[in-house]
This record gives structure tokens, C-alpha cells and sequence, in this order.
């Protein structure tokens, strides 16, 4: 089943959207453990998706608006500073001239006609005098009246803002935490299901064997004492299970409760405020507006940028239409909140309900007929039972059905290049967490029968781990051990520097592999020598990966404790000589990823795989002469 993510959380969050996961509609039961457990269907078109844009819009057309009143601001308040400044340096220099207008005088008193000549320029200085302080007052005027206290409201308004954005956020972080908590219990409740049901077949054998053959043998009994020391006995797994279902039942009724208090109440409260800071915007505009335009009509000295800025900050009133859209886009969200509430919420998915686990019943499939083998797993599996069932499975694309490498594999190292690993230090090398490992594992385990793989880490590391510890985990290894030794016979000489020679013996013992083991090898070692593009940045050239792959690729079938060192020096001398002797052509730039390929998108930590999978290429020619230029 789909991963019940809700909707309305998802497109509100920030960066690539992630797409819906499918979800059916939830039957009128209030007990979520009684609900139907069959495949959700897809829904249609969310009618909750240009609510959300109208919410991101207005928001950026509000910073948007903060932005230009605050380099508004700053703009007149230099303007207006540089002008008192202006004034100040003139008033200076007037008072100078005086002084030496006194000296002039007095040295030619003896003139007849001096006293007209000062009283003209005693007129002229007391001019210059009012005009310059006029153009002082102004300046002044408009910084403390107008400058000022747009600035302060500015920096209330913006901390308003960022208090939005960031309780949104908040909000978010605890619907995407309850996503996560619902998953995991959601697995862990279907592992227990899954060891209950094995461990009830095992007690059911148990007096089958019992009443027909008057015993159990010596062997069943030590299988089944390894199996319940491993999973625990079953009355102990039946007590988990309830407590884990309970727990699952609860984290959904209260998810739910989350987000229907998050689409009614936090959403519809957000437009409130949205639209009470553009109004207060738009008012205080106004306000600073008419003080600026009453101060430059007051004033005697009217200049060209009083006019133009006037103009300027004018425009920044129509705000009207911004406080219509977020009107318009609560009432359609008013409109089609019930539809919402019910295609959002959260759904049981387990197999079987809470009370019939009470009754002992722990799966509604029937027992497979003896002589039936089980679904091989992507891990602990041989790579042709892997791409058998891969074939074989008709809920994949046929594009996918059609590929020669697993798909896993291919989504691994899509995934490693969409997060950069190729430019990331010490890629293959750096380990990872386990829990990171295990969320991996379940979510390749699935995507391998649904083809859509949801992954959530932003480190390259994790998937690289991942598919050293699938290919180490494969029952047959890449190099099978019955051509070890042949393998090592090749590895005479420099294997950092192979000859013709040595190349041509390398392809044909390429071409012996099984057809799905050399597609599989040839995929890692072009992606070996892509990494190796990058090994300035990444600090791995072919000779440390040829260390960290050597145990993917080959193993001693008959390790000694003794000689471990020597077989890990015996891989890594191996492995370096395929990556040189299968070397693909050298690209000039970094190699584009495939057309078709698995697109991840990154959300928040969360990377999603699509359906669209491109079949790796075939190889040209695949006989006994094919060489190492392939």
C-alpha cells in the first residue's frame, strides 16, 4: 500500500513537490482499525492546490512590499541626511565670508560708495541665510516625521512576517514528523504480523510432527529452538503486536486530529494575518505619504526627487488586489474543506484489524502449498532470481520489467548523483548510519514490487553503503566462486597498468559470466569510472574504489582467518584490474544521466523515485570475443 501522506502538508512545503501518494476513501467507521485495508484508489485533482499557491504568493508579494517601502526608506533618508549635511557645510561657509566681508569693508572705509555695496551684500547673505536653514528644516522634517517611523514600522512588519513564515514551518516540520512516526510504526506492526504468522506456522508443525510421527526430530527441534531464540516465542511477539497496533491506531487518530486543526484552524488563521499586515501596509503607506506630500507642499524649496519619490511611494498603495486574492482564496478553501478532510486523513494499513489479532489471527493469506517456493528478496538472493521476478512482476512499467540490471541498483545510483555524490569527499568510503540503512532497505524491498522508490536522506553516503551491502549480500557474487581461481590467475603483472594482452584475457573471462552478473558489472564499473572523473573533488580514484568494491565484486569461497588480508588485497588487485581493462570511453564532461532514468526530487530530506525507468543499453556484442573496449 501507499505511504498515507497528506496532501495538504506536502504542498506546502518548501522546495520540489513530492506527488500525492494514493489514498482511498475512508468508510464511515470511526474506528480506524475496522477500516477496509484494500489498495487505496488514486484521487483526483486536490482542490486544495491553488489555496496553497495563493498562501505563497502572498506571501512573497508582501516581502516583496516590505523589501521596496525599506529601500524607499533608506533612499530618502541618505537623500535627505546628504542635504542637511549640504546645508550644514554652506552655513559654515557663509559664516567664513562674513568674516572676511568685515576685512574688505574695514580696509576700504575710505570709499565714498561702500555702504551701498555692503547693504546689497548683507541682503544677499540673509537670503542664502533662509533658504539654506529652510532646506535644513525640510530635510529634517522629512527624516524624523516620515524616515524614522516607516523604518520602525518596517522592522515590526518584517518580524511579523518572519513570525509567520516561521510558525508555517514549525507546523510542517510536526506533520512531516508525524508522517515519519506513522510509517515506522506502521512496519514495525507488519514485522510483527509477519513473525507472529511464522511463528504460529512453526508451533502448528510442531504438533503436526508430533501427532503423526510420535515425536520431532532432532533437527526440527533445533531449527525451531534457532528461529524462537532469534524472534522471541509467540506469546511474547502476540503481546508486542497488540501494544504496537495500539500505538499505530492512536498515532493516526491523533495525526488526523493534527490535520484537520491544520487545514481549519492554523491555514484560515494565516490568511488573517496575512491580510491584517497588507491592510496595516497599505494604511501606513498611506499615512507616510500624506505626511511627505504635506511637508513637500509646505515647504518653499520643492525639488525633483521630492516628486518623483512621491510618485513612487503612491504606487505602493495598490495594495487593494492583494487583500482580494487572500479573501478569494479562503472562501474556495472554505468551499472545498470537507473534500479535503476527507481525502487527507490518514488510513489503517495493516492487514488485519486490532481485533483480530485479539483472535490470534495474524494474516489472511492462506498457507503456500508445500513445494512452493517463497518470493525471493531483493537482499540474500541470486541476481537471476532477482531479475526473474523482476520480469515476471506485472504491477512494474514495462520499461522496468525490460531492464537487465535490477532496478534497485539503478535507483541507487541515480540517487547518488542527484544528491552529488559524484563531487562528495570519500563516497563509498564514509559509512552510514543503521537506521538510515534500515529505512533504505524497506523502502528498496518495496519499490522492487511497485517500481516507485521514496527515499528519505539527503546524504550520498546512504545509498552508497547501500549497494555495497547489497552486492556483498547477493548469494552469488559477482565473480562466482567457481572462477576464483581462473580470476586470480589474470592478476600477473602491474593491474594498475594491464597490457593489450592482458586486456583481451580480461574481456574473455568477462565473457563467461552469466549474462546477468556481466550487465551488473559492467553498470558498476562505468559508474566506478565516473566517480573517478570527479576524484579530485571526491578524493577516490580507481585505485581506492578498487578497495572499498573489491569485496562486492569477488570472494575467497574458502576464506581462512589467517589469510583475510591477503584475500582482501587479492579483491582489491582484482577489481582495479576490471575497472582498467573495462574501461569505457573517457567523457569530456560529466556524463548526463540516461533519458527515462528514475527522476529523484528532493523535498525537506525526502527524495521520490518516479516509474519512468529507462532499460540499461545492451551491450554490443556479447560473444566470446567480446574485448574490454565495451
Amino acid at each position: 500500500m501507499s505511504d498515507p501522506t497528506p496532501t495538504a502538508m506536502k504542498e506546502t512545503l518548501p522546495g520540489p513537490k513530492v506527488p500525492p501518494p494514493s489514498k482511498p476513501k475512508p468508510p464511515p467507521s470511526n474506528d480506524p482499525s475496522k477500516e477496509s485495508s484494500s489498495p487505496p484508489k488514486k484521487p483526483g485533482p486536490q482542490p486544495s492546490k491553488s489555496f496553497f499557491r495563493s498562501l505563497q504568493l502572498v506571501s512573497r508579494r508582501l516581502e516583496c512590499m516590505l523589501q521596496i517601502s525599506s529601500r524607499c526608506s533608506h533612499a530618502l533618508q541618505r537623500i535627505y541626511i546628504q542635504e542637511r549635511q549640504y546645508c550644514m557645510k554652506m552655513l559654515q561657509s557663509l559664516v567664513k565670508d562674513r568674516e572676511e566681508v568685515k576685512g574688505f569693508f574695514a580696509r576700504g572705509a575710505e570709499f565714498a560708495n561702500a555702504e551701498p555695496v555692503s547693504s546689497a551684500w548683507k541682503t544677499t547673505d540673509q537670503f542664502l541665510e533662509i533658504q539654506l536653514k529652510d532646506r535644513m528644516k525640510f530635510a529634517g522634517d522629512v527624516i524624523q516625521k516620515v524616515v524614522q517611523p516607516l523604518q520602525k514600522w518596517i522592522v515590526e512588519a518584517n518580524k511579523k512576517h518572519r513570525s509567520l513564515n516561521f510558525q508555517q514551518k514549525a507546523w510542517k516540520r510536526e506533520l512531516h514528523q508525524n508522517e515519519d512516526d506513522i510509517i515506522a510504526q506502521r512496519e514495525a506492526c507488519r514485522d510483527l504480523l509477519e513473525s507472529c504468522h511464522r511463528a504460529q506456522i512453526d508451533e502448528k508443525k510442531k504438533k503436526d510432527e508430533d501427532t503423526e510421527q510420535g515425536g520431532i526430530s532432532f533437527f526440527s527441534k533445533l531449527s525451531m529452538g534457532v528461529a524462537e531464540l532469534y524472534r522471541g516465542s509467540l506469546p511474547e511477539l502476540h503481546r508486542k503486536v497488540q501494544i504496537c497496533i495500539h500505538q499505530y491506531i492512536s498515532k493516526v487518530g491523533s495525526s488526523n486530529k493534527r490535520i484537520e486543526k491544520y487545514l481549519k484552524l492554523d491555514l484560515i488563521r494565516v490568511c488573517h494575518e496575512y491580510r491584517n499586515l497588507a491592510v496595516t501596509t497599505a494604511a501606513n503607506l498611506k499615512t507616510f505619504l500624506g505626511s511627505y506630500h504635506q511637508l513637500h507642499a509646505e515647504s518653499k524649496n520643492k525639488s525633483l526627487h521630492a516628486e518623483k519619490y512621491g510618485k513612487f511611494l503612491e504606487s505602493m498603495q495598490a495594495s487593494g488586489g492583494l487583500v482580494a486574492a487572500i479573501k478569494k482564496a479562503e472562501e474556495e478553501h472554505k468551499k472545498t474543506l470537507v473534500k479535503v478532510l476527507k481525502e487527507e486523513r490518514y488510513i489503517y494499513e495493516l492487514p488485519v484489524t486490532f481485533e483480530e489479532v485479539k483472535r490470534s489471527i495474524y494474516s489472511k493469506k492462506g498457507p503456500k502449498p508445500v513445494g512452493v517456493p517463497r518470493t525471493p528478496s531483493l537482499f540474500s538472493s541470486t541476481l537471476d532470481q532477482i531479475i526473474k521476478v523482476q520480469r515476471e512482476n506485472k504491477a512494474l512499467p514495462a520499461v522496468q520489467r525490460k531492464m537487465r540490471i535490477p532496478t534497485p541498483m539503478d535507483a541507487l545510483i541515480i540517487l547518488i548523483k542527484k544528491l552529488n555524490g559524484l563531487k562528495t569527499e570519500g563516497i563509498f568510503r564514509v559509512s552510514a548510519g543503521e537506521r538510515d540503512l534500515d529505512a533504505m532497505k524497506h523502502t528498496l524491498d518495496r519499490g522492487f514490487i511497485t517500481g516507485k522508490y521514496k527515499f528519505f536522506t539527503n546524504s550520498p553516503h546512504v545509498p552508497a553503503v547501500m549497494l555495497k551491502r547489497w552486492l556483498r549480500s547477493l548469494k552469488v557474487t559477482l565473480i562466482p566462486a567457481g572462477m576464483y581461481r581462473e580470476a586470480m590467475s589474470l592478476m600477473d603483472g602491474d593491474t594498475s597498468k594491464p597490457s593489450a594482452e592482458k586486456i583481451d584475457e580480461v574481456g574473455k573471462f568477462v565473457a563467461k559470466l552469466p549474462q546477468t552478473h556481466r550487465d551488473v558489472l559492467k553498470t558498476l564499473v562505468a559508474f566506478a569510472h565516473e566517480i573517478d572523473f570527479h576524484s579530485a573533488e571526491n578524493r577516490m580514484n580507481l585505485s581506492n574504489l578498487a578497495v572499498v568494491l573489491g569485496p562486492c565484486v569477488i570472494q575467497n569461497p574458502n576464506p581462512n582467518v589467517q589469510q583475510l588480508v591477503n584475500d582482501a588485497r587479492a579483491s582489491g588487485s582484482f577489481t582495479l584490474l576490471l575497472l582498467h581493462s573495462l574501461k569505457p570511453p573517457a567523457p569530456s564532461a560529466p556524463p548526463p544521466l540516461p533519458s527515462g532514468s528514475p527522476v529523484t526530487e528532493k523535498k525537506e530530506g525526502v527524495t521520490e523515485t518516479k516509474e519512468n525507468v529507462q532499460p540499461t543499453p545492451e551491450a554490443s556484442k556479447e560473444q566470446g570475443g567480446e574485448n574490454a573496449a565495451e
